[in-house]
């Protein structure tokens, strides 16, 4: 791996209009600390019926970093991954839930054992 690699952060969305804004912001803070770049987020909307959608349209507005993907309906949390994985293009993807049951600050650990092997 590259020494300063080019991160994408993939997550599945499901009507977490309440996380989304916490979630983003602690995400992009992790990413403007890291080194190399572009480093690239993406959304995938699975489908929600909440403002999900509209929120991540807004931030992505504001952010060229973040792409969103809105899928048709509900597919299920694996199908809104593979959707997201389809489209990254960093040298490390990083897979988040959109419920912060993973932080992202752990994005930096994630990528010391990448360098460890």
């Amino acid at each position: 791996m590259s020494e300063n690699p080019r991160v994408s952060v993939a997550v599945p969305l499901h009507n977490e209009e309440t996380a989304l804004p916490e979630l983003i912001s602690r995400v992009t803070a992790v990413l403007d600390n890291l080194p190399g770049g572009p480093h690239e987020m993406f959304f995938v909307d699975d489908g929600s019926y909440d403002r999900t959608l509209s929120l991540l349209e807004e931030y992505a507005a504001r952010d060229p970093r973040i792409r969103v993907i809105s899928l048709s309906r509900n597919f299920g949390h694996q199908a809104a991954l593979s959707a997201a994985l389809d489209h990254v293009s960093g040298d490390v993807c990083v897979v988040l839930d959109g419920d912060l049951q993973d932080p992202p600050e752990a994005i930096h650990l994630l990528l010391q054992k990448c360098d460890e092997g």
